[in-house]
């Protein structure tokens, strides 16, 4: 019987040594859950704010994104830092001139579409033609090329639409899933050389 409530007691000691750090975990982890949902609603808005590349039958119109302050060569320097850490194979750079310049390069699956269950992804070559302004930067993006692997496809983006300007049926992924990709490689753009 001694042994028995011995055991009692030696357990409730134990049980108090671990309820108080169940206890500091339990409260630690409601305060990271709070941080963290703060963190994704201050990055959440930071993202709503940033303007967006909106897809149309005529292409993308270009957006105006703040430019740091900083001389047109570091941000062409810049630039091309970004263009050759963003883009992991082939890449060009082109036209550039003492306040603009332009980066070509290959981004896989960047638009999809189904149809009768299933998926198709096309890669395309994008153009990204920036001008650097005073305060800000106009970006304007273009889809060059439209392969399904590695077949070019003899259509251009304006050939998804109708004459009227709505999708053609069975394409409403693509308006989405290509914004998605041109507004993903605005926000990489607009985040690197804000840094």
């Amino acid at each position: 019987m001694l042994s028995l409530i011995a055991k009692k007691l030696s357990l409730s000691s134990k049980t108090s040594e671990v309820f108080p750090r169940a206890l500091y975990l339990q409260v630690n982890c409601h305060k990271m859950k709070k941080i963290t949902l703060l963190y994704l609603l201050f990055f959440g808005t930071i993202l709503a704010a940033q303007p967006k590349f909106e897809l149309t039958p005529q292409g993308f119109a270009p957006v105006e994104i703040p430019r740091p302050q900083t001389v047109n060569e570091k941000l062409i320097e810049i630039t091309r830092s970004w263009a050759d850490s963003y883009n992991k194979r082939e890449y060009d750079i082109y036209d550039v001139t003492e306040n603009s310049m332009t980066v070509d390069a290959v981004r896989e699956n960047a638009f999809y579409y189904r149809n009768v269950g299933e998926t198709f992804y096309y890669k395309i070559v994008y153009s990204l033609k920036l001008t650097f302004g005073t305060n800000t930067i106009t970006a304007a993006f273009s889809v060059k090329e439209i392969f399904q692997k590695k077949t070019p496809v003899q259509s251009t983006i304006a050939d998804y639409y109708t004459s009227d300007g709505k999708l053609k049926e069975d394409f409403e992924d693509i308006k989405p899933s290509l914004e998605q990709t041109a507004n993903g490689i605005l926000y990489s753009y607009s985040t690197f050389i804000a840094r």
